[in-house]
């Protein structure tokens, strides 16, 4: 409470909304930051449906590490394989991955 207290009393305005974390009230400082007394720390309030945008935009990201990873041991196989057949397979799923990653940072674009 007295934290509560200090922040009123430095300009800061209670907010109708309350922290993630502990339901405590939260303040906005004269910065136009969004502080929990209670957490001691900084909330950052995402608008209604920018939220799912964020999370996609995350695991567009994860995705797009896997398929570089996929890409760099495939290299690796291509690189010590001498058997033609197995080289054509290699080198179908490298364009498969290669296309996959094309795509995905398509989308990632907009």
């Amino acid at each position: 409470m007295k934290g509560m207290a200090e922040l009123l009393r430095s300009g800061a305005t209670m907010l109708s909304r309350s922290c993630p974390e502990c339901s405590s009230p939260l303040f906005q400082l004269k910065s136009g930051e969004i502080w929990c007394a209670n957490c001691q720390r900084r909330v950052v309030i995402v608008p209604e449906g920018e939220e799912a945008t964020a999370e996609a935009g995350l695991e567009l990201e994860s995705l797009e590490r896997a398929l570089v990873k996929k890409i760099s041991a495939m290299e690796g196989t291509l690189a010590t394989e001498d058997t033609p057949a197995k080289l054509k397979e290699v080198a179908e799923v490298l364009d498969a991955l290669l296309a996959s990653l094309e795509r995905l940072r398509r989308v990632r674009k907009g």
